[in-house]
């Protein structure tokens, strides 16, 4: 009683590994994309931060 293996299952086997790591990697790529800021994002973030002296200029007001 042992295990009837063939190429087709093979063959199988392999396409469906293959399409799997395509996919990973496809996620991993839209993953990297949505990481990257555009520079409008950038210039905000820019603006929405302030040093600890700035902080402490505006508690002052």
């Amino acid at each position: 009683m042992g295990l009837e293996v063939n190429k087709g299952d093979i063959q199988e086997l392999v396409e469906e590994h293959g399409q799997e790591l395509t996919t990973n990697k496809h996620h991993e790529q839209q993953q990297e994309v949505m990481e990257i800021s555009s520079p409008e994002e950038e210039e905000k973030k820019a603006q929405e931060s302030f040093t600890s002296n700035e902080i402490m200029e505006r508690c002052k007001m």
